[in-house]
């Protein structure tokens, strides 16, 4: 560690607040900064302290989210910071109800940067105001960015999570809001999608498959789609997802030529199975009990082209009671 750096480091243990520590892996960010504060070559721009005290109103600090902002960003990016915003009352006293993250990155990173941009309200006395101002700019007058628009504005700028889902997206023909939109894919919910890529990327890819196979005039019921999924994930039903096995054609015969044919597709959330702790277990549990049933009547003899259905079952009612698997 440079000299400049251990330096950068000693002010910051000395004037970060309620005495959090930057994780070591941080600390090279320490007075990293791009970009210049906003106002800084303007006259009559108003600058606040970093030791601004929060008006009684402001959340509670999530410092994890600060970390991840530090790690994303490599430092302070003042572009992206703009102005805080505090009220100022008769006596002159200043109160924030807007930046208390961003302000805290800045003195955790740079620990000589005593002041802010910001925008200051005069409110006299009036606390209701500056509490009525506070839920405004944190959602009552203001729209919040969707998973799908924030997912969008990601593929932009490269975020190689957000290029990993869209190669996903692709392979599997399927839109998410704008990416990977047009030529009339069918769409699918960010949160979802990306709760399948976590389950198992080839399950979700079948079940993509499947489900589009069985409803071609319908969209992607997304709580369907992850609990299908879900269901091909699991190493005990994999062969389900294999149309070379002797199961996997079967499944795929069932689910597109009997359940599909003779069902919509709001029949495969299986709302009597909501009980549980996540949906989507139950969604799995009935469309593995479905196919059951539909084997056991086709091929009496062959036990081996009959899904077992503990291990779903378990996970199923272990959600009922409150046990997350």
């Amino acid at each position: 560690m440079s000299n400049k750096l251990r330096n950068l480091v000693i002010l910051h243990e000395q004037s970060v607040s309620n005495n959090i520590a930057l994780p070591k892996k941080l600390q090279k960010y320490i007075g990293q900064q791009r970009g210049k504060p906003a106002g800084t070559h303007k006259e009559n721009v108003d600058w606040i302290p970093v030791n601004t005290p929060m008006n009684e109103t402001q959340r509670d600090l999530h410092i994890n989210d600060v970390f991840k902002w530090i790690e994303q960003h490599k430092g302070v990016d003042w572009n992206l910071f703009g102005y805080a915003t505090a009220v100022r009352y008769n006596d002159q006293s200043l109160e924030l109800i807007n930046g208390q993250h961003r302000i805290e990155l800045v003195k955790m990173l740079l620990p000589d940067q005593m002041w802010v941009p910001a925008h200051i309200i005069d409110i006299s006395d009036d606390h209701e105001y500056a509490a009525k101002l506070f839920a405004a700019m944190n959602g009552v007058s203001s729209r919040k960015l969707t998973s799908e628009e924030l997912f969008w504005a990601e593929c932009i700028s490269k975020d190689p999570f957000a290029l990993y889902v869209k190669t996903w997206l692709e392979r599997c023909d399927i839109a998410c809001g704008k990416v990977n939109g047009g030529n009339k894919r069918k769409n699918v919910k960010h949160g979802g999608f990306v709760k399948c890529l976590r389950m198992g990327e080839e399950a979700t890819a079948k079940a993509v498959e499947l489900i589009d196979a069985a409803w071609p005039d319908q969209g992607i019921d997304d709580q369907v789609l992850v609990g299908l999924a879900r269901l091909l994930s699991l190493d005990e039903y994999s062969d389900m997802a294999k149309p070379e096995t002797k199961i996997g054609a079967d499944f795929e015969q069932w689910f597109v030529e009997q359940f599909g044919m003779n069902h919509r597709i709001s029949d495969a959330r299986f709302n009597e199975y909501k009980n549980t702790m996540q949906w989507f277990n139950g969604v799995a549990y009935g469309i593995a009990q479905r196919f059951r049933h539909y084997q056991k009547r086709m091929h009496r003899t062959s036990s081996e082209r009959i899904p077992k259905i503990e291990l779903i079952e378990k996970i199923y009612k272990d959600g009922i009671q409150g046990i997350n698997r």
